[in-house]
């Protein structure tokens, strides 16, 4: 999940803090709290509760909690305490309103002509069989030609020790070969176009 704040981006999945496309260092324990903070907005939440989420079946002093929070809101540039808000008696708040999106996977085509095949994640035949996911009906086209290994924004093609060969190129593939946004490849005598979309809904340039 991505959430959005103010001039910033906090990714929990990638656990990383933004503002605008520029990364902003935080520690892992800070990082920790200020999910906590933003997934539980605008809710105060305990310090007991942040202690035993943080630091559970842990004893730690009651000096770590404040320095977290102080090198959240420095990160934050939020030298007013607007952002979280310090709640006496009780715990802490993040202040501000959050948006939320969830990330959108990565998306991988094989283009040839007007037919796009889309890739789904894990092993993709390519070849001449009707059951492929690359269904190529060219007689230079082995029935198991190749197979394309999809793993999040990662794309590999392995030849089947097909009798006319996979090309990247010009260059025969090897196995678990990388694939790049764009390229050209070749099974046999048909040639089609490899295209990748980022998670953030940007395709690559080529």
């Amino acid at each position: 999940m991505r959430y959005y704040f103010d001039r910033f981006a906090l990714d929990g999945d990638a656990r990383q803090l933004l503002r605008g496309n520029d990364p902003v260092h935080l520690s892992p324990k800070a990082l920790d709290l200020l999910l906590m903070l933003v997934e539980e907005h605008p809710r105060a939440i305990p310090k007991q509760e942040m202690y035993d989420r943080l630091w559970p079946s842990t004893y730690v002093v009651d000096g770590n909690l404040p320095v977290l929070v102080g090198e959240i809101r420095e990160a934050l540039d939020d030298h007013q305490r607007a952002i979280v808000r310090t709640v006496h008696g009780t715990g802490y708040a993040f202040a501000i309103a959050v948006r939320q999106t969830a990330q959108p996977e990565a998306g991988h085509l094989i283009l040839l002509g007007d037919q796009q095949f889309r890739l789904g994640d894990g092993d993709n035949v390519v070849g001449r069989e009707p059951a492929a996911a690359v269904c190529l009906a060219s007689s230079s086209v082995s029935r198991r030609h190749a197979i394309i290994s999809v793993s999040g924004t990662e794309a590999r093609v392995t030849d089947l020790d097909s009798k006319n060969g996979t090309f990247i190129g010009s260059d025969r593939a090897g196995a678990g070969t990388l694939l790049t946004d764009g390229v050209l490849l070749r099974f046999g005598d048909i040639v089609v176009r490899y295209r990748r979309y980022l998670p953030d809904g940007i395709t690559d340039t080529l």
